[in-house]
């Protein structure tokens, strides 16, 4: 009778303790404080843009605010490693393009995507844009100019080295033969890329499409060249494809920039679900929608969970070896187990086998997400 009355005593506590559990975790205290977004990029860029979009639905959600604010440079490196230093506790975000897998391979820092748990939400791609006014109605124009021009004649504006602008517009020359004709320079994002075109002092700028879409939209500047398998028309402007000028680097099309906000790996778990729940709703608002996609030619293409791991090591296979090979990355991405693309497989290497999974209940929420 006694071993009996013990057992239903502890299955009782044992239940009372999982409930408890569970209430705790739904009802976590989070935030507790004011959360801060770091974003790695300069304002008015598509970085800063769609983060600040996200937090202010996240922020309607939550019913508390949250705090944006920009810390350039290294291609967000600066920024990410100071949110990594941080405390792990949810009130201390990364926001911005999802790049984090290049900056040990470009010697900026020795955090990763995998010292992050990423909420991807839209992703852009790369475009080539040159002035409205420019003589160069297509992409072949303008490589046959770089061609009979002499050297240092013409000069293209991105995002950072690194970037996936300054990938992008380096495949695009390599391809063509003209790469060591034009000179690259490197901006603190792409709005201020865009901003030298403008000014003429660069003869294009090569950067994600959302960084420039409305003045496209506003006739002041046009799209020569997109990265993407097919072209895309955005209110009435074609970005054409550059599969038909040049089908062999519709490969590289996972340089392409996944814009979201990034919390860190020791994150409680209960803290990681309710970032989840609340990101999941904020990326179903009209208003982030219409900021995001409709106003920037995004594709929405939320992923959060292993799903999101799986990206962020793709982007690091796909971003770290062209930087390599274009001779831009001083380290090989072999010396972090980075395999090529075409070689991908989950886990990809060591550190990603090592990494804490993502709490149970966000993959239940991912199935939600639009």
């Amino acid at each position: 009778m006694r071993k009996i009355l013990l057992l239903s005593i502890l299955q009782a506590v044992l239940a009372f303790s999982i409930c408890a559990e569970a209430a705790r975790k739904r009802n976590v205290a989070w935030p507790s404080e004011p959360v801060r977004i770091m974003v790695g990029w300069s304002a008015g860029g598509t970085s800063d843009v769609v983060t600040r979009a996200l937090a202010g639905e996240m922020s309607k959600q939550l019913g508390r605010k949250i705090f944006v604010t920009n810390v350039t440079g290294a291609l967000g490196a600066i920024c990410g490693a100071q949110v990594a230093a941080g405390p792990a506790d949810g009130h201390l975000l990364f926001g911005g393009a999802a790049v984090h897998g290049t900056w040990p391979i470009l010697g900026h820092s020795r955090v990763s995507w995998t010292d992050f748990y990423a909420f991807l939400g839209v992703m852009y791609p790369t475009t080539i844009y040159v002035m409205q006014d420019a003589p160069w109605k297509t992409l072949a124009d303008l490589i046959a100019d770089i061609e009979v021009g002499p050297k240092g004649r013409f000069k293209y504006g991105h995002p950072g080295t690194g970037s996936n602008g300054n990938i992008f517009a380096a495949l695009v020359l390599g391809a063509a033969g003209v790469e060591e004709k034009v000179v690259s320079i490197p901006y603190k994002g792409g709005r201020e890329a865009g901003r030298y075109l403008l000014s003429k002092e660069t003869q294009f700028a090569s950067v994600s499409s959302g960084d420039l879409v409305d003045w496209a939209v506003a006739g002041r500047i046009r799209p020569l060249a997109n990265l993407f398998h097919e072209d895309i028309v955005f209110e009435g402007i074609t970005f054409p494809s550059i599969v038909t000028t040049y089908p062999k680097l519709k490969s590289y099309q996972a340089i392409n920039p996944y814009i979201g906000i990034y919390v860190g790996r020791k994150t409680p778990p209960e803290i990681v679900t309710k970032i989840a729940e609340t990101f999941a709703e904020a990326i179903r608002q009209k208003q982030f929608q219409k900021i995001a996609v409709k106003e920037r030619a995004a594709v929405l293409m939320p992923l959060i969970g292993r799903a999101a791991d799986e990206q962020m090591s793709k982007i690091e296979s796909a971003r770290g070896w062209a930087l390599f090979e274009l001779g831009v990355a001083p380290h090989s991405p072999a010396e972090f187990g980075v395999p090529k693309l075409e070689q991908w497989r989950w886990p990809p290497h060591a550190r990603a086998a090592a990494l804490q999974p993502w709490p149970a209940e966000v993959e239940n929420i991912s199935r939600a997400v639009p």
